[in-house]
């Protein structure tokens, strides 16, 4: 009982962790609209890079729930 509890807080935090990074997202992308300077277009890639790899996490730890 005690690793399910853990593991949904861990599902949890990912959760809260995908939609700060898309909220993030999608402000930079809208900054795009006026700063095209390649540090922008950088950051912007690394936090999309990272958004994917707590949604592959999620996946991950859901399926793990499941199992």
């Amino acid at each position: 009982m005690v690793t399910k509890r853990k593991k949904s807080k861990k599902l949890k935090k990912l959760e809260v962790e995908h939609q700060y990074l898309d909220r993030k997202v999608a402000q930079l992308t809208k900054d795009r609209l006026k700063d095209r300077s390649t540090e922008s277009k950088d950051i912007l890639s690394r936090l999309k890079r990272t958004k994917l790899m707590v949604k592959d996490a999620i996946a991950k730890a859901k399926a793990t729930l499941t199992s």
